[in-house]
């Protein structure tokens, strides 16, 4: 079993707390957590066996613990990270991997440098039907992409931390980086509103691959919530809606192109064929990215949203940030 201390105890580091008491693969060990309230919260929710203490650093060199799951505000992440890497802990950090590409490179070298698994919670890539369209795309079922068209909207809660585009289309990054392959974009766009705060509240992003193009909307400002995501390919098209029962449809449609001498005799023709609805078990994404992190730990093979693949993300997320302020 893995032994962990987890620093932070809000709404999404009670959530992981959940999954550690709950998986066979952790000893939960401690809880860090500088707020009293929360403290007691923690201590009212979590077993007794579970120590609960105001301050992370005394278990730095406690070699009673393996590793550090970090889920604090953004801004407070890259500290504890790095201390926890440098005591040689592995560490299980929210995402975004930091606040800046320049933070997520010193995370990367220390992780290097310490030989520790870094793992970052993309949760989507732990998520079953996103696990689903990704074999699906690898097989070349989808053909070649042409678009990811993602909506990601609801009324709150707004951060203080993060903007939108931090907070929601971090996951849609993280995903189209996955199924492509790691491929960055050539070119983007990005718009933010912020009517209230001080973070944008709601963010558009539009990239240009090589080949394919993704358009994301985010909001923490709609009426109703929306989860997204449409996938055209070549041969075939997806959509992955999480808010319905039916959480993916296949559709075997497109436009088939009848080639000829004048590309004015070409014909483009519509294809609509039939509509498949997978079954897909059910899995929590959260618990299954918490034991690839602890898989990780034991074989020591790097993770599927490690320091790499985080950076890229990054890189990505910090290039739309100053898209929407220039």
């Amino acid at each position: 079993m893995l032994r962990v201390v987890q620093v932070g105890y809000g709404y999404w580091g009670a959530n992981i707390s959940k999954k550690l008491v709950a998986s066979k693969k952790f000893e939960f060990k401690a809880l860090c957590e500088i707020l009293p309230e929360r403290a007691k919260k923690a201590r009212r929710e979590l077993p007794d066996s579970v120590e609960i203490s105001d301050n992370y650093e005394n278990y730095l060199d406690d070699n009673e613990i393996d590793a550090f799951v970090i889920a604090t505000q953004t801004e407070n992440t890259f500290d504890i990270g790095m201390k926890a890497m440098a005591a040689g802990k592995h560490v299980f950090m929210e995402k975004p991997l930091a606040t800046t590409v320049e933070r997520s490179i010193k995370l990367l070298e220390r992780a290097k440098e310490k030989n520790v698994i870094l793992h970052c919670d993309h949760i989507m890539l732990y998520n079953p039907y996103y696990r689903y369209i990704k074999k699906m795309y690898d097989a070349g079922d989808l053909g070649d992409l042409i678009y990811f068209d993602v909506e990601k909207l609801n009324l709150g809660p707004i951060r203080k931390d993060v903007n939108a585009l931090m907070d929601l289309a971090v996951h849609d990054v993280a995903v189209i980086d996955w199924i492509s392959g790691g491929m960055q974009p050539k070119s983007l766009s990005a718009f933010g509103e912020t009517p209230f705060g001080r973070q944008e509240t709601l963010t558009y992003l539009t990239m240009k691959y090589d080949g394919f193009i993704a358009h994301l909307k985010s909001s923490w400002v709609s009426p109703l919530k929306v989860r997204q995501t449409v996938i055209a390919g070549t041969k075939k098209m997806v959509i992955f809606d999480d808010m319905s029962n039916e959480k993916v449809k296949i559709y075997d449609c497109g436009i088939d192109v009848i080639p000829a001498k004048e590309y004015a005799d070409y014909a483009f023709l519509n294809r609509r064929g039939d509509i498949y609805i997978p079954n897909i078990e059910f899995e929590d994404s959260l618990q299954n990215s918490l034991e690839f992190f602890e898989n990780c730990v034991q074989t020591g093979q790097q993770s599927l949203s490690g320091p790499d693949a985080s950076l890229r993300v990054m890189k990505v997320l910090e290039w739309a940030q100053k898209s929407m302020i220039s």
